[in-house]
């Protein structure tokens, strides 16, 4: 990392990104005007593919699922990496993405997760054509879709599906930017359905009800344990059912989601809320004397596999070292699920790193980005990935290139 950082192109690239960094902004800005909740980025996949095609990369394209692709070929037979960052925000359609400025304080909603880590794509692949710099390996810079909530990581696994040809893997998504979250938090996401016959709250009483029997097993769930470590967690996030103060629902359904550092804790969560499920309907057809029933089916929404790799693993010194050399604290994270997740589960080499500025309200509609120093997040990227890739004449690459079938 250090003979990189001496190297003149280097040097140039990584001048050029300070100086991009009102355009970055200008982008970010732009983009957080854009729509794009999970499934229904096509509009800012549009925009970034333009852009890819602006600063010079080559066989730019977007997939059939809205993944857009960019790439600086490598110079020898190095080994593959992708850097990339998501298109998709947690916000649905409608809600309002109105950019409001208080001083050097930008806010909107989606402004950081992970609109701010496109932009810094944009100006990393910029600066390496600016300054000439090609890798010994080729870096294919990936704008994707659908890392957030129900997108259930859609992007990456259409990319990892078969033999993706990829060595090594870093998402720019955290929003510390010395963050290096190295391990792969697991999470099952179900809908579960209550159905009945419904009816009027007086005259048909006696009914079993959806919205009891879901509430049966919302306590239930509430009182699982859960183990410290490896951490896991289990929440009902979404309930919806009922038309009226006065009516017997007729269905009910809430989303719950399980998370853990263990697929066996996974599992063992995933089993015991089948069975409070199933023991929620028994009590409430059970507690009336009416022949019709309440039924409950559960269906997964989302499934997202846990893994690690060491915590002194080559990539992550390699991005360890490229935030120290930057005067940037690094900062071994473990609490996310992220579209690292997939590669790791693989055992391909994966990491995911933070994005710059300051940043806050996350996942909120009073999300905000302040510009302080925020050229650092692609300047330690653009150190990481030259030193994963490695650069002709001047370093190796950490990166190993992995064993595939001929």
């Amino acid at each position: 990392m250090k003979e990189l950082l001496n190297d003149e192109r280097v040097k140039k690239a990584l001048e050029y990104i300070r100086q991009d960094d009102e355009r970055t902004l200008k982008e970010q800005l732009e983009m957080c005007q854009i729509p794009a909740p999970s499934h229904m980025e096509k509009e800012k996949a549009e925009y970034v593919l333009k852009k890819f095609q602006e600063a010079g990369l080559e066989n730019v394209y977007m997939d059939e699922v809205w993944n857009v692709f960019g790439t600086i070929p490598g110079t020898g037979n190095g080994p593959v990496l992708m850097l990339a960052a998501h298109t998709d925000t947690v916000f649905p359609a409608g809600t309002d993405l109105t950019v409001r400025r208080e001083g050097n304080v930008y806010s909107c909603p989606g402004i950081n997760d992970d609109t701010r880590a496109v932009a810094e794509l944009l100006s990393i692949a910029r600066a390496m054509k600016a300054a000439e710099l090609s890798p010994q390996g080729d870096l294919i810079f990936c704008a994707n879709v659908c890392e957030e909530g129900l997108g259930d990581l859609k992007g990456v696994k259409h990319i990892f599906a078969g033999d993706c040809g990829l060595d090594g893997f870093v998402s720019i998504d955290n929003p510390v930017t010395g963050g290096i979250v190295y391990t792969a938090t697991g999470s099952h996401r179900y809908e579960v359905v209550f159905t009945g016959c419904g009816g009027h709250s007086f005259a048909d009483f006696g009914l079993p009800n959806p919205i009891h029997a879901m509430g049966r097993a919302i306590a239930a769930i509430a009182d699982f344990q859960a183990p410290v470590l490896p951490k896991t967690t289990f929440n009902v996030g979404v309930i919806q059912g009922g038309t009226s103060v006065n009516t017997i629902s007729a269905s009910a359904s809430m989303l719950v989601d399980i998370r853990s550092d263990s697929h066996e804790e996974l599992e063992r969560l995933r089993a015991e809320m089948k069975q409070a499920v199933e023991q929620a309907v028994r009590e409430e057809n059970a507690r009336w004397t009416s022949k019709e029933e309440v039924k409950a089916e559960i269906i997964m929404r989302g499934d997202r596999p846990a893994g690690t790799q060491p915590s002194g693993c080559p990539i992550v010194k390699a991005a360890w070292e490229a935030a120290l050399l930057l005067g940037i604290e690094p900062e071994l994270r473990d609490e996310s699920s992220t579209d690292a997740n997939i590669p790791i589960s693989l055992g391909i080499p994966a990491l995911t790193v933070g994005r710059g500025g300051r940043e806050g309200k996350v996942h909120t509609v009073q999300e905000w980005f302040e510009p302080v120093e925020a050229w650092l997040g692609p300047q330690k990227d653009l150190l990481l990935v030259l030193g994963l890739c490695g650069l002709e004449g001047v370093t190796e690459p950490v990166l190993e290139k992995r064993n595939r079938k001929q």
